[in-house]
């Protein structure tokens, strides 16, 4: 997850880092069609040091609007690519607010193509896209932009080993259910489990419709 605490930390060599846009832009601009044909789903994430790290950090809002104008160029061309295949395709940018530095571009077909259909639940219907953040992005208008829930997923078991092993406690586990905006029973191969969703932001799901 970003760390926006983590923009406190100073940077250097901007002059660097905006060249590192354009080289990420270069490296993918084309899909891999061996790869997705093989896998039938393929994404590219803002691997762009310092801010794609373990411990990931968001970059300044300038800085962002680049990488944004460079997914949306990566994104047309991926477009363009796909419609040769006349067949459906899911193609979405997938843009986080605040965790900016998560976003990422996805791709996929044929028997992938609803694989991505249930990752997100959908936000509330009447919040707007943050225009005044990325309106001015080239490309942006241009994409429709539905909104879902940027969400941590805690499975009870896990929780309860946690607590077992000394790293949580029961308050920990009562805490992250009181913040969970849903919770679900999973039936697994051994069981049922468990898993509770906090909400820790908003996911843009951007497209050409």
């Amino acid at each position: 997850m970003a760390n926006p605490l983590a923009n406190q930390k100073k940077i250097r060599g901007w002059k660097r880092r905006v060249k590192q846009i354009e080289q990420w832009k270069k490296r993918y601009i084309e899909l891999d069609m061996e790869e997705l044909e093989r896998n039938q789903r393929d994404y590219v994430k803002l691997w762009i040091d310092p801010f794609y790290r373990l411990t990931r950090r968001n970059p300044p809002l300038w800085y962002a609007r680049l990488l944004l104008a460079a997914m949306i160029e990566v994104y047309q061309s991926w477009s363009r690519q796909m419609s040769g295949f006349n067949e459906p395709y899911y193609l979405k940018i997938w843009l986080y607010h605040p965790h900016f530095i998560n976003s990422q571009i996805v791709v996929a077909f044929r028997e992938a193509l609803h694989f991505y259909d249930d990752t997100f639940d959908p936000g509330q219907a009447a919040k707007a896209f943050p225009a005044q953040l990325y309106g001015g992005v080239p490309g942006v208008p241009q994409l429709t932009w539905e909104l879902a829930i940027d969400a941590d997923r805690y499975w009870l078991s896990d929780l309860q080993k946690d607590m077992e092993w000394g790293f949580s406690t029961e308050k920990d586990i009562e805490a992250i259910q009181n913040k969970a905006y849903a919770s679900e029973t999973i039936t697994l191969s051994d069981g049922e489990d468990m898993v509770f969703k906090v909400r820790v932001g908003d996911v843009w799901l951007g497209e050409i419709v």
